[in-house]
């Protein structure tokens, strides 16, 4: 008859020998997270004009608060997700 322990003592081997290997792998440096640049979400007014909306109905939704313009050097910039929030879906 099979003794019922021998099972048990193999996978309990099995187990310490795979703890002994990790304790003994070289530790990894953690990676750092990809840092995304908060400027590659604006697009400057220029471009979002006649692609997307005309000046008048950027106004208006600024006016209304659906979307905000933001100014570096003189120029106005929008959000990319800020203007996709603005789009309305059409029913069929």
């Amino acid at each position: 008859m099979i003794n019922p322990f021998e099972n048990l003592d193999r996978r309990l081997s099995n187990i310490e020998n795979l703890l002994l290997d990790i304790k003994h792998e070289p530790k990894r440096e953690p990676q750092s997270p990809i840092v995304k640049d908060p400027l590659d979400d604006l697009i400057p007014k220029s471009e979002v004009r006649g692609k997307f909306a005309s000046s008048s109905t950027l106004w208006k939704w600024e006016k209304e608060g659906k979307i905000q313009s933001y100014g570096i050097g003189g120029k106005r910039y929008y959000k990319r997700s800020e203007l996709m929030e603005a789009l309305t879906k059409l029913k069929k």
